[in-house]
């Protein structure tokens, strides 16, 4: 990572997920109170690690399942994501800890027909032990996946003010009409708790980086909103555009230049290709140097994985009157970017030479040495792009024009997924098919009929394998090729039993020593008291202390300080105890430690009644 723009302006290195985390991790002495993101695509195996930031895990530290779901079940209320219907990646199934996560995703329609819900940004509200709230905004060119590329983040921290900043009155707009854009209707509860947090963010004051003036917000392509004003926005003598899509009408318009001014182009090589050459007059055009890498001092090892893959940062800069006008997050240089997509920016308002066009891209600056004046070439892929584009757009329209639910029943055989539509697919194009899945299951396939709504019910499984997660996907054969593309989207689930969640967690206990520890995860003792309690190297449970007093100690700080998690602890070994292995995962001589703890919890119950 290398910082260019001064402040917590940084470009995001390959492994920027990582990056991403440090940024979510709350401020000392503070936890997370409420998050909300938004990303044009999403991988649900990314999303899973972003609780782990909250709870202060970190990647390189390789949690199990056990403390991922622990922190999954603590954060899942507070975390709200909203992406593009039909841009859920379709990976490999990471997990049965998915479930943790499907009031989480929201999808969202189309804003308009054509045009695409693409903001990359996180508003999130900390409170440290006197409940006073703390504030931070992240504004990304980065979409929540695991993609390699040259991206970029505003990090803006923040406290409440006494009086209403007019400058946050955008972002607050944008927070409150994120419910009325999903797909599906957002739970009343969720609804009002972000309504709550847009109302605050109105008297938040930022504290902006070194060199910034002032901090501007821009959504674009709310409904009823005022169109951008690109023309107005756009006006001055030096101009930079970093986009890694670019169309003729936008960049015409950004770029109306006169000989002897200053206009500097990045974008990918592709994209440059399909521009008129006479769009691009008086414009210095560079592309990301496929061999530039950020790594800075570091070994030959290290430095190869540093190599970014391809651009994917979207900055616009403007000078006019010596000040520098800079623009960050999720619009391309492209018409709909900039006028008919749900989009957001941030404008950063500061001096000419700390914000400029030459303070970013000129000859001494670090990002220069990154780029390469750009060289046209043919395209080898013949529209085959375009086609597979055509592919991804039918199933945004299904993802987003939809309603997709799951019905659990139990039956004699098991549990029973009914999955039914509210309405057909408008239209399939011809030689196309399109099927759904359960995303655990992605060879249990079903076609979609634009004749009828999809209504077909699953086998018989456990209630563990039971998901919310569909796997909806389209293929054609177009020029004698197969096309084929697939996303995910999330089915309303109904008539599923609290007892899924204990299922599931209770698949992830598989040795005895995961058991002591998910033991002290419950109770929420630190770790340094957690390898107490270890197994030998046959696998059986060793008490600490000699004759189970590590976990008696356990067990009773647990019935003083959280007895709600004796409750929990009991559904899962009850669970535990209807299979031969589950049986074995239980420590020898557990009864006689747990029995006891389990009637002073009982008694509890009776008094407090």
């Amino acid at each position: 990572m290398r910082s260019w723009m001064g402040g917590r302006t940084v470009v995001l290195a390959p492994d920027s997920r990582e990056l991403l985390l440090d940024a979510l991790r709350p401020p000392a002495g503070c936890s997370l109170d409420r998050a909300v993101a938004t990303t044009f695509t999403l991988s649900l195996e990314t999303a899973l690690s972003v609780p782990l930031a909250f709870s202060g895990f970190r990647l390189d530290e390789q949690p199990d399942p056990i403390e991922v779901m622990q922190s999954l079940r603590g954060m899942s209320d507070r975390i709200d994501i909203f992406c593009q219907a039909g841009a859920i990646g379709a990976g490999r199934w990471p997990s049965d800890l998915l479930a943790l996560l499907e009031d989480v995703v929201h999808e969202v329609r189309r804003p308009r027909p054509g045009h695409i819900f693409h903001p990359k940004t996180w508003v999130l509200r900390f409170r440290d032990e006197s409940e006073t709230p703390a504030y931070r905004l992240l504004v990304l060119s980065r979409n929540l996946t695991s993609d390699r590329s040259w991206d970029t983040i505003l990090w803006l921290d923040g406290r409440r003010a006494d009086r209403i900043n007019q400058s946050s009155e955008p972002l607050a707009r944008f927070i409150r009409a994120l419910p009325g854009l999903a797909a599906t209707p957002v739970s009343p509860s969720r609804h009002a708790i972000l309504a709550e947090l847009a109302d605050e963010l109105r008297r938040v004051k930022w504290e902006v980086p070194s060199g910034v003036l002032e901090v501007r917000f821009h959504p674009i392509g709310l409904p009823y909103a005022r169109r951008f004003p690109l023309d107005e926005h756009f006006r001055g003598y030096r101009k930079l555009v970093i986009s890694p899509f670019v169309r003729e009408g936008a960049i015409r318009r950004i770029f109306r230049m006169r000989a002897g001014q200053t206009a500097v182009l990045v974008a990918r090589g592709a994209e440059l290709d399909a521009l008129p050459e006479d769009s691009l007059e008086h414009v210095d055009v560079y592309e990301l140097d496929p061999t530039a890498s950020l790594a800075g001092d570091v070994d030959e090892e290290e430095t190869n994985r540093s190599f970014l893959t391809q651009l994917h940062a979207k900055v616009f800069v403007v000078e006019r009157a010596k000040r520098a006008h800079l623009f960050v997050g999720s619009a391309n240089a492209t018409d709909a970017g900039l006028s008919w997509n749900v989009e957001f920016l941030c404008e950063l308002v500061g001096p000419a030479k700390t914000l400029g066009v030459k303070a970013l891209v000129g000859d001494d600056a670090p990002l220069r040495a990154m780029l390469t004046p750009y060289v046209p070439s043919v395209d080898p892929n013949g529209g085959n792009g375009e086609d597979g584009r055509a592919i991804e757009n039918l199933l945004i329209d299904i993802a987003g024009g939809i309603r997709f639910r799951t019905t659990v029943t139990e039956e004699s055989e098991g549990w029973v997924a009914r999955i039914a539509a509210d309405k057909a697919p408008r239209r399939i194009p011809d030689g196309a098919c399109v099927t759904i899945a359960p995303h655990n299951r992605p060879d249990e396939t079903h076609p979609l009929d634009p004749a009828e709504p999809l209504d077909v019910e699953l086998a018989p499984r456990e209630l563990a394998d039971i998901t919310a997660f569909l796997r909806l996907t389209a293929s054609q054969t177009v020029k004698g090729k197969l096309l084929e593309r697939s996303t995910v989207v999330c089915s309303q689930l109904d008539g599923s039993p609290d007892d899924r969640f204990r299922q599931i967690f209770a698949r992830q206990i598989d040795t005895p020593e995961k058991f002591l520890r998910l033991l002290a995860l419950l109770i929420g003792l630190a770790s340094g008291t957690v390898t107490e309690i270890v197994v030998n190297g046959e696998g059986s449970g060793r008490w600490a202390g000699g004759a189970g007093q590590g976990v008696l100690e356990l067990l009773a700080r647990a019935l003083a300080e959280s007895p709600e998690s004796i409750d929990h602890l009991d559904e899962i070994i009850e669970h535990l105890r209807r299979s031969p292995l589950g049986r074995e995962i239980l420590p020898p001589g557990w009864d006689d430690v747990w029995l006891p703890v389990l009637e002073a919890r009982r008694a509890m119950r009776v008094e407090a009644s």
